[in-house]
Order: structure tokens, then C-alpha cells, then sequence
């Protein structure tokens, strides 16, 4: 079976020395290169950024769209749900 290879992209970025110090601590730490590392830390930090902008983009459309509460009635909703928990926590006890 022939080996595959897989394409790749070069980045150069310049970072603090400091920054480059920790880098190599965590590369090291997990037994890989400072690339294969800067990569892992860009997936990981680029899927959770997405993640997190269509959430809010979702929030705002909503909130647009008058499907929020309050904070008053957010805050009255949790306190009820406490309440709730606290009482089944003593009968069950």
C-alpha cells in the first residue's frame, strides 16, 4: 500500500520569548513537536471559538426575536429551581 502524504500549510508567526518558554514546555510535555503542538492548541482554541460565536450569534438572534427573560425573571427562575432542589434533598434525607 503506497503512503499517503498529507498536505500541510507553513505559518511564521512571531510570539513573546516567554510565550515560545511555554511552548516548549507543553510540546515537551506532550511528547510532540512545538508544530504539532501549535496545531493541536490552534484546533482545539479555533473549534471552541466557533463554538462559543454561534452560540452567542444564536443568543442574540433569539433575544432579537423576543424569546428572552429578564434578569429578573432568570434570577427568580434559578431561585425556584434551588428551592426545588433543597426541599427533595430533605425529604430525602
Amino acid at each position: 500500500m503506497a503512503k499517503r502524504t498529507l498536505k500541510s500549510a507553513t505559518v511564521t508567526a512571531r510570539i513573546a520569548p516567554k510565550l515560545e518558554k511555554k511552548l516548549e514546555t507543553y510540546a515537551r510535555f506532550h511528547e510532540q513537536s512545538k508544530s504539532k503542538a501549535v496545531e493541536g492548541i490552534l484546533k482545539e482554541y479555533l473549534d471552541y471559538d466557533g463554538w462559543a460565536v454561534q452560540g452567542i450569534r444564536e443568543a442574540i438572534a433569539s433575544s432579537d426575536r423576543g424569546e428572552s427573560v429578564s434578569h429578573d425573571e432568570a434570577l427568580r427562575q434559578i431561585r425556584a429551581h434551588i428551592a426545588k432542589r433543597k426541599r427533595e434533598r430533605r425529604r430525602a434525607a
